[in-house]
């Protein structure tokens, strides 16, 4: 579970509470400390009290968490959290979230880039047409048709146009939509914006799921407040 120090108490406490809300999505109790709340989670999830079993092999609910420091200069901090879950099969989640160091305060996207969510919603909707389209090429060289067809489907894919078709998009009422990309799962780097987007393809056939990572340079968006900074500094890096 990711907790952060910070000369400013109240501020490092606001944060952690905000990533224990998080982890645990939203189901956390103050009164008790980190150790705690993640010993319910597990007794929650993997002990009998019943059955009279006691402690079960495998359970169904949230099992463990991780995480990854993606930046932290300049007052600001951003996270790569990951949930652990199990049930008819384990499996992980990874989750993002960014934090201004002088309040606390969970940023959104639009603290820290001035590029309209429309134009970056079109943006994005060509890049996860092109990464798609290309997954779909290469699976005729490894799937079956059956897998193909159903691969398609749940990524909403017009064979006509070679593009997802989204919410947004015009078209037949009737039509299969893909969901908008979620401009607030975002997360920041030394070098660059990353935006997230997936479909969460069934367990047997996740491993046909595209990378879900979409990585902008800092010279590619317009930073504003405190990622000036830390995209001037990018700028400063030669590339080796």
């Amino acid at each position: 579970m990711p907790q952060v120090q910070l000369a400013d108490a109240a501020v490092a406490t606001r944060i952690n509470r905000r990533i224990m809300e998080l982890v645990m999505n939203g189901e956390t109790n103050p009164r008790l400390t980190v150790r705690q709340q993640l010993r319910q989670a597990e007794r929650a999830c993997c002990y009998d009290a019943e059955g009279g079993r006691g402690w079960k092999t495998t359970g169904q609910g949230l099992t463990g968490c991780d995480y990854e420091v993606l930046l932290n200069q300049q007052g600001l901090l951003s996270l790569k959290y990951l949930q652990e879950f199990t049930g008819a099969y384990p499996w992980e989640q990874a989750l993002h979230v960014t934090f201004d160091l002088r309040t606390g305060r969970q940023l959104a996207l639009a603290d820290l880039v001035t590029d309209p969510p429309a134009q970056l919603t079109r943006r994005m909707h060509g890049a996860i047409s092109r990464r798609f389209g290309e997954a779909l090429a290469e699976m005729r060289n490894e799937a079956d048709s059956a897998d193909i067809a159903f691969v398609a489907e749940r990524f909403c894919w017009d064979w006509a146009a070679k593009r997802v078709r989204f919410e947004s998009d015009s078209g037949p009422v009737e039509a299969d939509r893909a969901s908008e990309p979620n401009l607030e799962s975002f997360a920041l780097t030394p070098t660059e914006l990353r935006l997230y987007y997936e479909r969460m393809l069934p367990h047997v056939i996740l491993n046909y799921e595209p990378e879900t990572t979409y990585h902008f340079s800092y010279a590619r968006v317009q930073p504003r407040g405190l990622l000036l900074p830390v995209a001037a500094r990018a700028r400063q890096v030669k590339p080796k």
